[in-house]
């Protein structure tokens, strides 16, 4: 038995026009949340390839995964893992697509840009047990693209033994009202739900342009852990915390404790 801190956190793309909230200003804030809450094991979203870089320098993690496309829009959703406590079996991306393959300018569904999920079989190396994460970030134009692509992601995950504890991290772009959450929902759980004991709002989202003032209960909640019924679910955080006065990301992490058997 061993306990595991997951979490899933959108740290928000580096972009040269949101000025005080620029990425040099951000990175040691989201490394202190990072080292302070001491996650085993992060699925990142909207990671440019200098902040990838950058996140690479925390030395006691390691981390898989690749790109979506080839060109300035490329954005990873790397998993992040401590090095030292876990062996990674298998590892790899898929596109959010029927073929599972790259298609760069595939538009299915109104997408506006291609969409990934990294995943990852890991193994505690204390006691030999595994489970599995998958990450993803789901597209913030089209509903029914987030539909699809939550099919895409559950008959993935069929093929895998079900007796394994199964988590997914990510930003899906839509509330729980949506035809994503319910085909999730049907087979997975929602961490923060079913979670005994949660600390913090449910909301995740500030919303782009960092609405640092916001009465934090009017935050969307778009950012969610999942996972399947051989996980065991702890307690549950959305992480809200200021550095100098600002959000370090237009998201909020969220943290999930739990216990592998």
């Amino acid at each position: 038995m061993e306990q595991l801190k997951l979490a899933t956190y959108n740290i928000r793309m580096d972009t040269p026009d949101v000025k005080e909230d620029r990425w040099e200003n951000r990175k040691e804030p989201i490394f202190n949340i990072i080292q302070t809450y001491d996650f085993d094991i992060i699925g990142l979203q909207e990671v440019k390839e200098s902040q990838l870089k950058d996140i690479q320098t925390l030395t006691e993690y390691t981390c898989f995964g690749r790109g979506r496309s080839n060109d300035d829009s490329n954005e990873y959703n790397p998993i992040f893992y401590k090095k030292e406590k876990f062996d990674v079996q298998e590892s790899g991306t898929f596109w959010l697509s029927e073929t599972l393959k790259h298609e760069e300018r595939d538009k299915r569904w109104d997408a506006d840009c291609p969409r990934i999920c990294t995943w990852g079989r890991f193994r505690i190396k204390l006691t030999g047990k595994e489970f599995f994460v998958f990450n993803t970030h789901f597209d913030h134009k089209s509903e029914n693209a987030r539909y699809h692509s939550a099919q895409i992601l559950m008959n993935r995950m069929s093929i895998i033994d079900l007796e394994i504890p199964i988590f997914l991290t990510g930003d899906f772009n839509g509330d729980l009202s949506e035809r994503y959450y319910q085909v999730l929902n049907s087979e997975l759980r929602n961490v923060v739900q079913e979670s005994p004991r949660h600390i913090g709002p449910i909301g995740t989202c500030t919303g782009v342009g960092f609405n640092h003032q916001l009465n934090i209960e009017q935050y969307q909640c778009i950012d969610y852990i999942f996972a399947n019924k051989n996980a065991t679910i702890n307690n549950t955080t959305v992480i809200t915390e200021k550095f100098n006065g600002r959000y370090p990301s237009d998201h909020f992490p969220v943290y999930l404790d739990t216990t592998i058997r």
